[in-house]
């Protein structure tokens, strides 16, 4: 896999792939990752082109300011671009512990410096409100935290914020052992999250700038 620079204005290529649904994004890390993709006519779908933004039932995604940022193409060997990377120094909060945003959303403190992951609760989930409460102050991954089981159990939005772009998903958490389902969903993997990573093992995208969002070219995620 090699890592080519692109000329093409970053807002540009965002806005001329964001109005095809072939083409797959995501905001995440090593270890936690937001996934979205959508289909032509499906429910309640907007898409809005000129104001990078894109949403239905399913999720969402909504690209910010992208004036810094340099994007990069991830090239395998067959010559195929895999992965484009829109990339910053941008860092996000960084923080390692539960942080109550407002009375329904959090932030799960997972610790990597250029993406945060909240969940946004349903107004009517008092049970994973209390939970979360809970949690507040407390890492997510600690074993008497009660945080973690009862988001698994609730599903609630996942959101995942860089400095770039906010990607939402609203489609239910997959029970252990299950799988994703099509079209918006997240990951979130312990083992690999507690290894610090910015960016995967073996990626050759440039030490010093952060991902911020990753465009797929005609990929179903």
């Amino acid at each position: 896999m090699k890592c080519v620079e692109l000329s093409e204005e970053p807002r540009e290529l965002v806005r001329r792939h964001l109005a095809e649904a072939a083409n797959g994004w995501s905001v995440g890390t090593w270890g936690a990752i937001g996934e979205f993709q959508y289909d032509e006519g499906e429910p309640d779908l907007v898409v809005d082109a000129e104001a990078l933004s894109v949403s239905s039932r399913r999720g969402g995604l909504r690209v910010g300011d992208l004036a810094d940022v340099t994007a990069f193409a991830l090239i395998d060997d067959n010559g195929r671009t895999r992965e484009i990377a829109f990339c910053s120094a941008r860092p996000a909060s960084g923080r390692t512990v539960i942080h109550a945003v407002d009375k329904l959303t959090f932030d799960l403190g997972i610790g990597v410096p250029h993406i945060d992951m909240l969940v946004r609760l349903r107004e009517d989930d008092a049970e994973t409100r209390r939970a979360l409460d809970a949690g507040v102050g407390k890492p997510l991954l600690t074993t008497d935290n009660p945080a973690g089981p009862a988001i698994g159990k609730a599903s609630p939005t996942r959101i995942f914020a860089s400095a770039l772009a906010t990607l939402e998903v609203h489609q239910p958490i997959p029970p252990p052992g299950g799988r994703s389902p099509a079209g918006p969903h997240s990951h979130l993997l312990p083992h690999h999250l507690k290894e610090g990573r910015v960016h995967a093992p073996n990626s050759p995208l440039p030490a010093g700038l952060y991902c911020g969002l990753s465009l797929y070219p005609r990929t179903r995620l």
